[in-house]
């Protein structure tokens, strides 16, 4: 496993002088810059990852069970990319040193499914995900990531779009060194790889049959391993595109027909039905909120 310099990691350290985890609940719908230290050893057991989470390790060693049962160790100066639905126990150990210190970037999924859409996934070969979720802190890497926590640590506040831009840049940066476990590959399930897919291109005509042939399976096969799961290709794609339409209407101030059409919803009225039946209101009533 490659470990990055002292110099790479000091630059980091800076943001990470005290500890600051997230309460609990749910997040707010734009990138988010965390610190976690601790001076004893300390096991989060039932740990699930609800967003993209790049973690980087200062001090001390960070440890990840799977629910396989296989443990990871990751020390000081490695990284790691978590995708949102990673389920597990984590260890956080300061070892000798007697201080853990980690940097966590969080990533909102549409800021993700944005990335695809704006720079596609032709090149990211349909394979299994890794087993241990290894990034490699190289120096342009390890840049983009230092540019993104100044921004989102300014004071006065960056304005969001330009924040937004450089946590964009980290993205980017993940993309290009190969950790293609960004895009839709088949990672813990059929609904999960079914849902990476769809997510890249929500406003698509999506079909049983156009979806089990981009992940090389017979449309048969497709809907009797969804079924084992409890869900279907047309549950799933609902899903993905309401989810869809709140990042636009909440965080894009789209208007209600614009956010229908790249959600791939010809019919208004359809499109207005399913977000009702979704969270309960109309999509106007999202918008700004």
């Amino acid at each position: 496993m490659n470990v990055t310099g002292p110099d790479l990691l000091a630059r980091l350290s800076r943001f990470a002088a005290r500890d600051l985890r997230p309460s609990a609940g749910d997040r707010p719908h734009r990138p988010q810059l965390w610190a976690f230290i601790a001076h004893d050893r300390e096991r989060l057991a039932d740990v699930r990852i609800e967003r993209t989470a790049l973690i980087a390790v200062l001090e001390g060693t960070k440890e990840l069970t799977d629910q396989s049962g296989t443990t990871r160790r990751f020390p000081a100066g490695s990284a790691m990319l978590l995708p949102p639905g990673w389920c597990g126990s984590v260890v956080n150990d300061p070892g000798t040193g007697g201080r853990y210190r980690a940097l966590v970037l969080e990533f909102p999924a549409e800021m993700v499914r944005r990335l695809l859409r704006a720079h596609g996934t032709d090149g990211l070969a349909p394979r299994a995900r890794p087993g241990d979720w290894h990034v490699a802190l190289m120096p342009a890497l390890t840049d983009a990531i230092h540019h993104a926590a100044a921004g989102l640590t300014a004071d006065p506040p960056l304005p969001s779009k330009l924040v937004e831009h450089r946590c964009m840049e980290v993205l980017l940066a993940l993309l290009e060194d190969g950790v293609w476990w960004l895009g839709p590959v088949a990672p813990m399930g059929i609904a999960d790889a079914v849902r990476q897919l769809l997510r890249t291109q929500p406003d698509m005509p999506w079909t049983a049959e156009r979806v089990a042939g981009a992940l090389n399976l017979s449309t048969g096969t497709l809907r009797r391993r969804l079924t084992e799961e409890g869900c279907s290709v047309r549950s799933i794609l609902t899903e993905e595109r309401v989810a869809h339409a709140r990042d636009l209407l909440q965080d894009e101030g789209l208007s209600v027909q614009e956010a229908a059409e790249a959600c791939g919803y010809a019919n208004r009225s359809h499109f207005a039905r399913r977000i009702r039946a979704a969270v309960g209101i109309n999509p106007s009533g999202l918008r700004g909120r």
